[in-house]
């Protein structure tokens, strides 16, 4: 520790008024001797040693101000300290006022000893020796002492400017050599935030604006017209910037200077001075670059397996080990830009000023989706792959998190380019306009692309249309976190056409309705537990349903005038098209991509904003009842239970394309006399995991029921037999095969032997069953089968359905 140093901090920190008269600023030496100042400091350690502890408020306050002055002789009689030994009495005196403090803060009020702290500015000295020493435990003793006199909440502390002066010193120029020191001096400013809000009396020593210089009135420092928004202004708030600082902290650090953060804005609601800096100022601009700085840190996707548990149903697929089995891994840039952003959520959340509000919307919207996350989205649109599956994960990710109503539709308005909300106040302040002037002139230099051209809607139409897997994947996924968590969004993605009220559909036809569904499903298999299944489906549909109950219809995007009530899709629109093409598809997607597509099929039909009619449902006006005469006196509930039918030209359209599917399996069945086997083997396997596993069977059942018809296969398979298509990792246990331990097992009967025997002759006749190619052309699609398929199927061979050729594992 040089004279330099010491010089820095004594013209950076104001000195106690009653050291002034005895400082001699030209040699930066106090009257008294080194010798003597020596002599002082051993004996007051050795007394301090020998004394008791004080008991009295008086003798606490004796002590206190014999510390005191010890502290302040220490800083006197060594300008340049440098020896362990007087960072030792420092560290000692220092903690000595943190035991008196503490003894004080749990006794009743008066606490005489932080008064005397504040009359006598001992926390300036405090300072200086806690910056003057690279000690950690010298610096860990003054935080503490600080927090103390923070949380005594005496006046004359908080609201002291010197003591504002040291405090903002301490945590600016400390050396912080690890996140635990870090953490407690950042805690430091968010207790004095804490106080700021539950007191904004005391918000004039912290902050003092138009650029006033510290030690002045915030009334002498008139303004010169040199200010504009966006304008740096650290010297009149230079609490808040240290706060901005570490914001975007991980740790203890970060949550208090976010919290802090908070704090400060909410507090903009009951000062006009604060609400007016923070317009002006450039803390709209400090976040929306961070937030843009955080984005432009996402690159690609990565695809590694993760500890988490995959679906057996993706586990056991044809893609397991493709990048659409697995969930990106975003890492921890996307953790950090994701931090930021619920911290803008809460910003907005927690800001009472409708102005402040406004100005940080604009620049979020300037600052960082008009200049960064749309030419992301623009850049992007790469049919074929490239960076569009990231960007829209990262859209995805962003919407399925953030919950604060203005902040989504700031986003979902402007990439949709849809109307934006009206009634801009004209009675804003200067202040307000100033900002908005510069915040346009911003926008005009960036000069960038609009979504009127080509906005969110159409990249979901590319994306639909992609050859990409991937690409489809993260489309399929950003629909549905629209249809589910953005309903007045919904509307502005997948467009609907103007209709009357929909008739009432009696039970009649709803059971007619229904049996048609049905009748598609169980035309293919049968499944003992299909009853079991229906009603664990229709619970999870209930459930979703109810939940949709709480959701009040808004109006936002639509006109005052219109009621939004469940329209019916547009048939023709591309959107939809692209949704029914894959469930086309269906066979040669991969299972993902079907989950993800069922997922956006179940969210629209649950939505409360569109129509089942003409696309899951048939339109009732379609219908055609049963004609009666004038002699037919059916009451009303007779009439309501009777079954309706319609032309086959009114069949929704989503209900003919499962028929297409229903109808290509029917030609598979024909084609290949054991498919039923096969895929009941697949059906097997994907719920051995439900099953309770038995670890050895010691007698074979003589007689064992044969399930039905396209359940299982005659043998009744073990639950761990596997017919994929050569790609699961799973061995392979035909019916009739024996488990190693039943094979090493010398009890065996010779008849379970036997029986043992024949079913591995009849598991290797399967394996060589599975083994066999066949030609694909003598599979041919059935009639009204879509062209498109067969086209797809040239252009990517491994795509077709079913494969070239069966094999096991």
């Amino acid at each position: 520790m040089d004279l330099v140093r010491v010089e820095a901090i004594n013209a950076t920190l104001e000195f106690p008024p009653q050291l002034h008269s005895s400082f001699d600023p030209v040699t930066f030496h106090f009257p008294s001797s080194r010798d003597h100042a020596w002599s002082r400091l051993i004996g007051g350690s050795r007394a301090l040693s020998k004394s008791s502890r004080a008991s009295s408020p008086t003798e606490r306050l004796t002590a206190f101000k014999r510390a005191c002055n010890s502290l302040q002789q220490i800083w006197r009689s060594n300008n340049a300290p440098s020896g362990e030994q007087s960072v030792a009495h420092a560290r000692t005196y220092i903690e000595r006022l943190n035991s008196i403090l503490s003894d004080e803060s749990r006794g009743p009020a008066p606490h005489p000893c932080v008064a005397y702290a504040a009359s006598s500015q001992i926390f300036v000295t405090v300072t200086k020796l806690a910056l003057s020493y690279y000690d950690e435990h010298v610096l860990r003793s003054a935080t503490l002492f600080f927090n103390t006199l923070i949380d005594a909440e005496v006046d004359g502390v908080v609201d002291n400017r010197l003591f504002a002066r040291a405090l903002v010193d301490l945590v600016r120029r400390a050396d912080k050599r690890s996140d635990e020191t870090e953490g407690r001096l950042v805690e430091l400013l968010f207790g004095i935030a804490n106080n700021i809000r539950l007191q904004p009396a005391i918000l004039p020593a912290w902050f003092v604006p138009r650029a006033t210089p510290w030690g002045q009135d915030g009334e002498s420092g008139a303004s010169n017209g040199a200010e504009f928004a966006g304008a740096t202004r650290k010297d009149e708030f230079p609490l808040f910037y240290l706060l901005v600082d570490y914001v975007h902290s991980d740790g203890r650090a970060g949550d208090f200077a976010r919290t802090g953060l908070l704090y400060l804005i909410e507090t903009a609601s009951r000062s006009k001075n604060l609400e007016k800096w923070l317009i002006e100022s450039d803390l709209a601009t400090l976040m929306a670059i961070g937030l843009g700085a955080l984005y432009s840190q996402l690159g690609g996707l990565t695809f590694a397996p993760t500890d988490e548990s995959v679906p057996r149903i993706v586990e056991l697929s044809d893609h397991a080990k493709e990048e659409t089995a697995l969930q990106p891994a975003l890492g921890q840039a996307m953790d950090a830009f994701m931090s930021y952003l619920l911290f803008w959520q809460d910003t907005i959340d927690h800001c009472k000023s409708a102005e402040v509000n406004d100005t940080l919307l604009d620049h979020f919207q300037v600052l960082f989706l008009e200049q960064l996350l749309y030419p992301s989205l623009l850049e992007s649109s790469d049919v074929a792959g490239g960076s569009t599956a990231a960007v829209m994960t990262y859209l995805c990710r962003i919407l399925d998190s953030i919950d604060q109503g203005e902040l989504v539709h700031r986003i979902l308005h402007f990439l949709l380019a849809s109307s934006p909300p009206t009634g801009e106040h004209m009675d804003m302040s200067a202040s307000r306009r100033k900002s908005l002037n510069v915040l346009a002139a911003l926008a005009s230099e960036a000069a960038q692309p609009s979504p009127s051209l080509f906005n969110l809607r159409d990249l979901a139409l590319l994306g639909l249309q992609s050859s990409n897997r991937q690409t489809v994947l993260a489309t399929l996924r950003l629909l549905n976190v629209v249809l589910q968590r953005h309903h007045p969004f919904a509307r502005a993605l997948i467009h609907t056409v103007p209709s009357d009220l929909a008739q009432q559909r009696s039970v009649g036809a709803f059971n007619a309705e229904l049996e048609q569904l049905l009748s598609l499903g169980t035309s293919l298999i049968t499944e003992p537990t299909l009853d079991e299944s229906y009603e664990n489906y229709v619970a999870d549909a209930t459930w979703v349903l109810e939940s949709r109950l709480c959701i009040p219809v808004s109006a936002v995007d639509e006109q005052k005038d219109t009621i939004p009530l469940p329209l019916p899709l547009q048939q023709d629109d591309p959107i939809v098209q692209g949704l029914l093409t894959c469930v086309e598809n269906f066979f040669t997607n991969s299972v993902v991509v079907n989950l993800a597509l069922t997922g956006v099929l179940m969210s629209l039909a649950s939505s409360h904003l569109f129509s089942l009619d003409g696309w899951v449902l048939v339109d009732p006006t379609h219908y055609q009842f049963p004609s009666r005469g004038e002699s037919d006196k059916l009451d009303g509930v007779q009439r309501s239970l009777q079954t309706p039918t319609w032309p086959e030209s009114a069949v929704p359209t989503l209900t003919a394309a499962l028929r297409r599917l229903v109808e290509r399996v029917r030609q598979w069945q024909q084609d290949l006399p054991d498919f039923d086997v096969l895929v009941a083997a697949r059906r097997e396997l994907l719920h051995q995991g439900e099953r309770p596993q038995t670890p050895t069977r010691s007698r074979q059942s003589p007689e064992r029921p044969v399930p039905a018809t396209g359940t299982s296969f005659p043998g009744s398979p073990d639950p761990s037999i596997s017919a994929s298509r050569g790609r699961s990792p799973h061995p392979v246990n035909l019916p009739g095969t024996a488990s190693p331990s039943i094979r090493g097992d010398s009890s065996v009967r010779p008849a379970e032997s036997r029986a043992s025997s024949a079913g591995r002759a009849t598991a290797d006749a399967l394996r060589q069953r599975l083994a066999m190619p066949f030609p694909s052309a003598t599979i041919s699609p059935p009639q009204g089968s879509e062209t498109q398929h067969e086209t797809a199927d040239k252009a990517n061979p491994e795509a077709q359905v079913p494969p070239r050729r069966w094999a096991t594992s």
